[in-house]
Formats: C-alpha cells, structure tokens, sequence
C-alpha cells in the first residue's frame, strides 16, 4: 500500500483511487484537440501530391487550347476583318461607306408644317456654312500663316517640335469638318440631285478622303521620322539655326541622309495632298458664293 501510496500517478487515474477513471468530454485537455484538428486538417501526404498534379496538368490543359483557338481565329480572313483589324482601316471603311451613302439621293421627311420645313433648311444650310468656314479658316491659316511664320521665327527643332503638336490636332479636326460638310450638304441638296450636286458631292468626299487617309496613314510615320531626325541631329550638334537648314557633318552620313530623304518624300505627299483639298475647298466655295 506505502508503494501504490507514494507511487506517481498515472494519466487517467484518480490520486484518492486505484481503479481507471472515465474519459469524458470535460476531461480531454487542450493537446489532445489539437492533436485531433491537425490529423483532420492535414492532409496525408500521399495525396496532396496527386491532386497539384492533377490542378497543374488541368490549367496547362486548358491554357494550351486557349492558345491554340486564339492562333487558329487570328488565321481565319473572317475573324480578321471583324476582330484583328487595325482601327485605322475601320475608320478608313467607315468614312468609305459615308461618303456611299451621301451620294445616294433620298427624300427628307415632309413635315406636317410648311414653317418647321423651312426653319430645318435654315438650320442645315448655316450648320454647313459654319462647318465650311472654320476648315477653310483653318486650312489657309495652316498653310500660309501659321507655318511660314514659325519657320522663320523658331529654331528648326523648335518647329518641329510644334508642328509635331499640330499635325495630329489638325488633321483630326479637318476630317471631323470634312464629314460635318458632307452629311449637311447631302440634307441641303434633297430635292436638287443634278450634276452640279454630284460634283460638289465628290469634291467634299475627295477633301475628307484625302484628309482622313494623311491623318491616319501619312502623320504617324511623319512623327517618327521627325523624332529620329531631331535626334540624330541633336547628337551632331545642329539644328538651332532659324529659317534655313544646314546639315553639316551628317551630309557624309548614309543613315541620316536615307532618313532625311524619307522625310521629304513624305512631307512632299502631305503638301501634294494639302494642295488638293484647297482645291476641293475653292471648288465648293465658288458653288456656295454663286
């Protein structure tokens, strides 16, 4: 008895007794709960492996024929047209398809009231004389003001740097004007479709083509060639001098030379063209002062 008395005891035993206690909910300590949660939560390690391998092959599965679709609609010509299509070729469409459309002859539609038919006429004619005048404003002032004066009046590379600012803002609102012009005179000409409409029709459509093809296809590559040329020139040290050009050293240099030609051959399209819609221009102001 003096050994089981003084004896340690045991786990599970009562100190006052020698018989074994029920374990009951109150008395399992906090060590052996978390033993538990972590056997539950834990998943054996035999098995997480499988299931990432399978998640992995499961993504690379699917990511590899995402691609392959992706691929195979970039070669299909129709998906091309409707979804890879460059914007620029969109809006080029979309200005073809006006100018179609405007050279269709068609009727307004005849109101109830004799006043509100002439009061829309009013409206459309002056909406057409505003939008006109501000692109011919805007044309000669480009052409004869603004450009002459700031080539004698800045360094070269400060021209350019301006001019780098104006060609987008003014081809972009040119185009706009362009459009406004023609859906207006194709309203103010409803019930006039003879030769003279036609003319002015293709003379309007030829100044917006014209405009919106510089805008989009001629004035992006100007830009750059404008920057590559400036820094080609500011590394050569020149391009300070006000109204004249003088090249240098970089006479002797074919990359610079090949750029410089490219430059005027693009500047001589944008004068050629700028050309042709003051033409087009004159053409409708003579029809409009007659």
């Amino acid at each position: 008895m003096s050994g089981t008395a003084n004896s340690k005891p045991k786990r599970g035993y009562h100190p006052h007794h020698l018989y074994k206690l029920p374990m009951t909910a109150d008395a399992v300590t906090s060590e052996d709960l978390s033993g538990e949660e972590a056997e539950t939560t834990q998943p054996p390690a035999d098995q997480a492996e499988p299931v990432n391998a399978l998640t992995a092959y499961t993504r690379g599965y699917v990511v590899n024929k995402c691609a392959l679709l992706y691929d195979r609609l970039q070669k299909n010509p129709v998906c091309k047209i409707l979804f890879f299509v460059r914007s620029v070729h969109m809006i080029m469409a979309l200005a073809i398809i006006l100018v179609a459309v405007t050279m269709l002859p068609g009727d307004l539609q005849k109101s109830a009231k004799i006043g509100e038919k002439v009061k829309s006429r009013r409206l459309v004619r002056i909406a057409h004389l505003a939008a006109f005048c501000t692109h011919f404003g805007a044309h000669i002032w480009m052409t004869f003001v603004s450009g002459v004066c700031l080539y004698y009046k800045l360094s070269r590379h400060a021209f350019g740097d301006v001019q780098k600012i104006l060609f987008p803002k003014y081809y972009s609102i040119s185009s706009l004007l362009n459009a406004f012009k023609l859906i207006q005179f194709s309203k103010m000409c409803v019930n006039e479709w003879d030769i003279h409409t036609y003319l002015q029709l293709c003379a309007l459509s030829i100044c917006l083509l014209v405009e919106l093809s510089i805008r989009l296809y001629v004035v992006p590559p100007m830009l750059q060639l404008i920057s590559v040329k400036m820094a080609i020139e500011k590394s050569a040290g020149i391009g300070k001098e006000v109204g004249r050009q003088d090249l240098g050293p970089l006479i002797n240099c074919p990359h610079y030379m090949a750029v410089h030609k490219t430059f005027r051959k693009v500047h001589m399209i944008m004068a050629v063209c700028n050309i042709i819609t003051m033409m087009c221009n004159i053409f409708h102001l003579v029809y409009i002062t007659a």
